[in-house]
Formats: C-alpha cells, structure tokens, sequence
C-alpha cells in the first residue's frame, strides 16, 4: 500500500468523525436521551423521576452546545506546522534509542500505543522479521503475525500533548460520553500529523537506519484496534 493512501485512509477516519460531531449539539443529544426514555426505547432506573426532569432541562440549555462548537474551532484552527515538527524531534529521538540499541537491522514492524487521553506518551514495541498485515481500516491483528519477535520495547516514545487538546469540560457533562468522541477526534488527527512527521523525515533521509524492507509502522491505543500508519519500501 502506497503512503498517499494511507494517508487519505487516516484522514478519512479523521473526517468522519468531524463530520459526525459538527452535525451534534449536546442540547440535541440530551433530546435524544430524553426521547428514548420517555418512548421506552431506553430502559433505565428511574423511578423517582429524576433523570428526566435532569434531562429535559439539559436539553432546553442551548448555553452548553458552545462547549463542542468551540472545540471543533480548535481544532479547525489548529496550527498542524509545529505539531509535525515536534512529532519529528520525537520520532528522532526514538530512532536514535533504536540505532544505540544496534538492533535497527533486526526491525521491520513498529508499534505506536497509548494509553488514556492525559496520558500522552506513547510505548514503542518493535518486532522482527515477518509477514506484517496491510490494514485500510482498524482491526485487531493478534493473530496475523508473531509477538514472540519483539526485538525492542522504547518506554518514553512520542509526546502526543500538543495534539491532544483539553478536552475535560466535555468529559465533565453528565450523561454524556461526548468528550472521548472529541478526544478521538484529536487523536485520529495526531496520526495524520505523525503520519506527515515521517514522510518528511524519510524525505531528508534520515529513516536510513532501517534496512529490512517493507517496514510496517502502527499505531494503536492499548488493548484497541491497530492501524497501519506507514510504510517503508
């Protein structure tokens, strides 16, 4: 798979997402809850009533849809030229662990995972020579290569902080999960940054320390779906 489509696969993810948020007000996902519970689409423990009185008011408040719409203007406005040249410096720093460990010559598949949203740093696992899976679309891959060939595990790999915008007063919403859906979002576009981050280090050559070709790169959150990131050939 060519770079350029894996870069139109990962913003593909990204804007879907968007697209999605950018048609939600959160006074319209309380209509919504408040809706299915009073059609009985929705079975919860009510009985004294309170969480449709709670919704009902939530979803006559149109003061909070501004929390998400100014949240999307950040992130149309965000400026990506310094994030991809801070994702540079990180990816050279991992690479330079890599070259001191002497085990380049060994690698051909990388992993990219994180953890929780404030938990920026992701872990670098990298494996050796193998069949590695081209993915267009997040899946799990447990059973299409081999985690027994782990040759280098970096602790202390890429900083994600300057792409992960706070999102906590989302978070902070009762009833509502729209905050990791705006988390997502930012995390969905900080791989096409990174993405961007090592094409420009392969233009000025410096992904040269890898020898066994195609490499794979990933990228996942812990214990979630894997996405092919980029490809080295």
């Amino acid at each position: 798979m060519e770079n350029s489509t894996i870069l139109k696969l990962l913003e593909k993810q990204r804007d879907n997402i968007f697209n999605r948020l950018k048609k939600t007000s959160i006074s319209g996902l309380y209509k919504k809850e408040y809706t299915e519970i009073i059609e009985g689409k929705v079975f919860v423990f009510d009985d004294d009533g309170q969480l449709q009185n709670d919704l009902k008011k939530l979803s006559e408040d149109k003061s909070l849809d501004a929390l998400l719409q100014n949240k999307l203007n950040e992130f149309l406005y965000l400026d990506s030229a310094p994030i991809i040249l801070h994702f540079q410096n990180e990816l050279e720093k991992v690479f330079d662990q890599i070259a001191i460990s002497e085990k380049q010559h060994e690698i051909q598949g990388l992993f990219f995972e994180y953890d929780y949203y404030y938990h920026y740093t992701a872990s670098i696992f990298c494996y050796g020579i193998q069949e590695y899976p081209i993915i267009d679309k997040p899946r799990y891959i447990s059973k299409e290569f081999d985690f027994n060939k782990r040759v280098l595990s970096i602790d202390k790999g890429i900083n994600f902080e300057p792409a992960w915008l706070d999102c906590e007063q989302l978070s902070n919403l009762n009833y509502l999960e729209i905050g990791t859906k705006v988390e997502k979002l930012f995390q969905l576009n900080s791989r096409v940054l990174l993405h961007k981050a090592l094409d420009n280090l392969r233009l000025e050559k410096k992904l040269v320390l890898f020898d066994k070709y195609p490499i794979s790169f990933y990228i996942n959150e812990h214990d979630s779906e894997v996405m092919l990131l980029y490809r080295l050939t």
